[in-house]
């Protein structure tokens, strides 16, 4: 045992210099994670970044869809009655969401046997735009009421776009009806305001 006076200061010296030594080490671990009360954020955040991910990679998936419907509507015979995606993608291409405000839309398909494609559409009061279109092998024919007033009424001839002012009255809604010429066709419409 260590009893002198000098033995004894050596020794507590040491013991400091250890307990020093002893605390300025610290144990240190990286598991990759963000730290402990941050992690509910960052794996909140990830799924966001992953679910618009995945939002951005389904619109990008439909947006391709809708341009081979488009593609495909183009490349087909005028005499062919197009339906779903390729009726859409004709309608898309044929009368675009441009210049404007678009407030409705609609396709379908008309037979010579006199029946009516109607739709209503309804916008804001005021003047608007109705364009119109048909994809077929000769005329086609609308007729547009707003309430119960004629707007419009007018053959016309298939694959190009045609336009005319509606002057939307209180209730905005404007009936539009599409009867085909002598041939089945394919029929549009987009109201736009200014």
């Amino acid at each position: 045992m260590v009893s002198t006076p000098a033995a004894k200061a050596a020794l507590r010296l040491a013991a400091v210099v250890v307990g020093l030594a002893a605390a300025s080490c610290s144990y240190q671990y990286d598991d990759g994670l963000p730290p402990l009360g941050q992690r509910e954020a960052a794996a909140q955040a990830s799924a966001e970044a992953a679910q618009a991910s995945a939002s951005a990679s389904a619109a990008g998936e439909a947006a391709q869809r809708r341009e081979r419907a488009a593609r495909s509507a183009l490349r087909a015979p005028l005499d062919q009655i197009l339906s779903g995606y390729a009726l859409r993608g004709w309608a898309d291409t044929v009368l675009p969401d441009e210049g404007g405000t678009s407030v409705a839309s609609g396709s379908g398909a008309v037979w010579p046997d006199g029946a009516r494609f109607t739709l209503r559409a309804q916008g804001p009061p005021g003047t608007a735009t109705l364009r119109f279109a048909c994809r077929g092998t000769t005329t086609a024919r609308i007729i547009a009421t707003v309430e119960g007033a004629p707007a419009v009424d007018l053959a016309f001839d298939c694959n190009r776009p045609w336009a005319r002012t509606v002057a939307l009255a209180g209730s905005g809604a404007v009936d539009i009806a599409f009867v085909a010429g002598s041939t089945p066709s394919n029929v549009a419409y987009r109201l736009v305001r200014p």
